[in-house]
């Protein structure tokens, strides 16, 4: 490790990586300091015979590239892509908030790139393996489960137990259904533990096999009323998801009418 003034342009930042979240009050104060002060603390970075990587500071260099600066103070570790992932997941995680879907390629990263198991990553980053595994699992996810977590619509919590079930169509349908109904990580544990029991035993043997057993037929029911209805007569709602939230909240609730007779202008 040392400390010394290197060339902005030497500095290139990694496509994955963990960056701080700041409230906007403390990044205009962190804005307004740098502007008044320039860069008192060092940014870190990691050398190697490619140049210097970023591991912490991407608010400072950002900065001191508006300013037109050509050189800024850095700690400078020695290492390759594996130390610089590895570096700015804890430094950034220690620091407070990050993006979970940030902190989901980082991990992918480190695993599939650099073969990283998640007994190696938990060691050299403290965090817990349980973690780390449910971060692998989502790194695998639908599309539509990764966007909300990286907009915080959903936690990592949500985000593992929907990416449980093996299908894309399937994990984009809970999601769906989860914003509209919110449903806590417990309700889509158990949720998802009980699609996958019903999956497993619609498994048939192949033909001829000694012991098979004849699987009966899905059965269908209404999420209102509960009653059980042959899949042809099912049919979607064309309503938006806040009016579907509404209604749904309603039958729950027991309300059996919910526009007057007059206001209903269907026919028949």
């Amino acid at each position: 490790m040392k400390l010394k003034q290197i060339r902005l342009d030497q500095i290139t930042i990694p496509a994955v990586r963990v960056t701080a979240l700041y409230a906007e009050e403390h990044l205009k104060l962190l804005k307004d300091s740098l502007a008044a002060m320039g860069t008192v603390q060092p940014i870190i970075v990691c050398a190697d015979s490619e140049g210097y990587a970023l591991v912490d500071g991407l608010h400072r260099l950002q900065e001191a590239r508006e300013r037109g600066e050509k050189v800024i103070s850095a700690v400078i570790y020695e290492g390759g892509p594996q130390e610089t992932l590895l570096m700015n997941l804890v430094l950034n995680r220690v620091r407070g908030r990050v993006k979970a879907s940030e902190m989901v390629g980082v991990i992918k990263e480190l695993w599939q790139t650099h073969g990283l198991d998640s007994d190696m990553i938990a060691a050299k980053t403290g965090l817990t393996r349980d973690y780390i595994e449910k971060l692998q699992v989502i790194s695998g996810a639908a599309l539509s489960v990764q966007e909300a977590l990286d907009k915080e619509i959903i936690g990592v919590g949500h985000a593992f137990e929907i990416a449980r079930l093996p299908t894309q169509i399937q994990q984009d349908e809970l999601m769906a259904k989860t914003q509209i109904w919110r449903y806590t990580v417990k309700e889509l544990h158990d949720f998802v533990d009980n699609v996958l029991r019903e999956m497993e035993a619609l498994k048939v043997q192949p033909a001829g096999a000694k012991g098979e057993v004849p699987v009966a037929p899905p059965k269908y029911y209404c999420e209102g009323c509960k009653a059980e209805v042959p899949q042809r007569y099912l049919r979607p709602v064309l309503i938006c998801p806040d009016c579907f939230g509404r209604l749904w909240r309603l039958v729950k609730e027991g309300v059996t009418q919910v526009i007057p007779p007059q206001e209903n202008n269907l026919p028949g």
